[in-house]
């Protein structure tokens, strides 16, 4: 089968080509991103040379083993594609930081980085079941894009297409896999020794693939943009430049301030106006990278735009400038792990977990979808594909498939596509939370340690010299009795109105007019005032926040879809 690879022109690929021996067959590859190894950083021509080596010079069988190895081994943000001896090959890394899609057409398999290559009008979304997930949790799932014809390289994935034999076939195996098998047994001390060892290596490779660059952190009051900036200071890089973003006087740039102020880094405040909000669809940038992050994959990452714009003016003369946000130590660290707090407690849970948790924390952004019968068994039918090859024996079993399925659907479809902003405005970026070290050193780690990110709260008070951890809490806050007593007294009075009909109805409304009234007005990012606040409390009352109405405005904008009978 033929290779037809068309890149996106908003990332940059280096490709390589040489004939194999006396035979009449080249290998080409073609290399986007970096890799750390044995010889240090490789990127660009040296990657792609690298890369071409290792498939000019080993059989098949031990091509695999070796492209095995230095994946699970070495660190990097990268996507590969090649073709050799009738095979094409294609690569993501660990959490598809750089995505690749494919479809065959007339006798050949079409690879691009941009899904808009692969489709003859990408303004026709064709997978109904896909745009139920979009609209439902803001991502698609699997393999699936929008696109019926269009397939999607899961992270962690090699997708190899086999002509040598009568007929041709695509074969997909995974390298990585976030699963928590082997379990380390070492004492709480030794367990934080060994996390500030693997976080301080994998921020020293990181660094060197920099060059000296300026990082850009986009500073919150967050747990992991912090380490970030902490673990800098510690490691004495200095060319660094604090950002933050959004509502005046926000928590979370009230705290980025005291953070990089502790540190002794350079801070700059993009403040977010209701006018910037309500014009920003207006442009038709904005709605050109909206098509380009989306990738007919996701709905796009729209909290920094507004800041991206205003950093490019202010800073037009910064060259090399490289963001690394905090993506996503959190959910690495097991702060996603409340959801399941019956994995934990011993509390018996129905059959159907891990999928109810999943459903009820990731396919919210619309309450009906999920009461209409047909959507909801669409979605039902997704997760459990994603998860057919767990077998869900105990709760901890559960855990782990719960962990799994949002480290290839929402971490690698949403979260880590954020960065697509930082690429559409030219810039380079670096994820040091999904270094393999990193992750490896988490996969490694037993759930309960993981639990409420007990073990990483702990490592982040030994390290912290400069207090910028100084409100991480030590145990749960006792709740004053003269508020547990009010709180009874209301859940009483709430309870006796509930038996009544009409009393019930209005309560309801009124509790969700209020929710939404705080959303307007509380907002640290001031999303919702892209819409008018009388609208956007009394309308959608099934909306979950402002990303619902995102999720429908995009849709209906990108792919023309008919959404009104579907929400309300």
């Amino acid at each position: 089968m033929d290779l037809e690879f068309k890149p996106s022109p908003y990332r940059s690929w280096q490709s390589r080509e040489v004939q194999k021996d006396s035979s009449d067959s080249n290998v080409i590859v073609y290399v986007s991103g970096w890799i750390s190894t044995e010889n240090g950083i490789l990127a660009g021509k040296d990657f792609a040379d690298f890369i071409l080596g290792k498939f000019q010079n080993n059989a098949y069988e031990i091509l695999k083993e070796n492209l095995i190895s230095l994946f699970n081994n070495n660190d990097g943000n990268f996507a590969i594609v090649a073709c050799f001896e009738s095979k094409v090959w294609a690569i993501t890394d660990l959490v598809r930081t750089i995505p690749l899609f494919w479809n065959i057409k007339n006798n050949s398999i079409v690879i691009s980085d941009d899904v808009r290559y692969l489709v003859p009008d990408p303004k026709i979304a064709t997978d109904h079941n896909s745009i139920i997930e979009m609209l439902s949790s803001g991502y698609v799932t699997g393999v699936n894009t929008v696109y019926k014809e269009v397939k999607s390289i899961r992270p962690g994935e090699i997708l190899i297409s086999d002509d040598s034999s009568e007929s041709s076939q695509i074969k997909l195996f995974r390298y990585f896999i976030y699963k928590s098998d082997s379990i380390r047994e070492m004492s709480r001390d030794d367990d934080i020794q060994l996390l500030d060892e693997t976080t301080k290596d994998a921020f020293e490779i990181i660094l060197n693939s920099l060059n000296g660059a300026k990082i850009v952190i986009p500073l919150s009051g967050g747990l992991d943009s912090r380490l970030i900036a902490l673990t800098l200071k510690r490691l004495e890089y200095d060319n660094v430049l604090c950002i933050s973003y959004g509502t005046e006087n926000n928590k979370d740039s009230v705290k980025s301030f005291e953070t990089a102020k502790k540190l002794g880094f350079t801070w700059e405040m993009f403040p977010y106006s209701k006018n910037q909000h309500v014009t920003k669809t207006l442009d038709d940038k904005f709605w050109e990278f909206s098509e380009y992050a989306s990738n007919g994959t996701s709905i796009p990452h729209l909290d920094d735009w507004i800041a991206l714009n205003m950093f490019k003016d202010k800073f037009a003369h910064l060259e090399d400038v490289v963001f690394m946000p905090g993506h996503t130590g959190d959910f690495i660290s097991g702060g996603h792990l409340k959801y399941l707090n019956y994995a934990f407690c011993g509390n018996s849970e129905s059959d159907d977990e891990p999928l109810r948790s999943i459903i009820n924390k990731h396919y919210s952004l619309w309450a009906n979808i999920l009461e209409d019968e047909s959507y909801s068994s669409i979605i039902y039918e997704r997760i459990s594909d994603a998860l057919k090859e767990f077998e869900f024996n105990n709760n901890l079993n559960k855990a782990q498939a719960y962990e799994f399925w949002e480290w290839q659907e929402r971490q690698s479809k949403y979260i880590v596509n954020s960065v697509r902003s930082y690429e559409f405005h030219g810039y380079s970026w670096r994820l040091p939370f999904w270094s393999m070290k990193f992750v490896q050193f988490w996969r490694e780690t037993s759930l309960n340690s993981k639990y409420d990110q007990s073990l990483y709260k702990d490592y982040l008070r030994y390290i912290d010299d400069y207090g910028v951890y100084d409100d991480i809490k030590l145990g749960m806050d006792v709740i004053p009795q003269s508020n547990l007593k009010n709180k009874y007294v209301r859940n009483f009075t709430k309870q006796i109105l509930q038996k009544n009909p009409l009393t019930r109805s209005l309560l309801k409304k009124r509790s969700i007019r209020r929710k939404f009234a705080y959303q307007y007005a509380n907002h640290p990012l001031g999303m919702p005032w892209e819409y008018d606040k009388k609208s956007y409390i009394n309308s959608y009352h099934s909306k979950r926040h402002n990303v619902s109405l995102w999720s429908k405005d995009f849709i209906q904008k990108q792919y023309n879809y008919p959404l009104k009978s579907m929400i309300n």
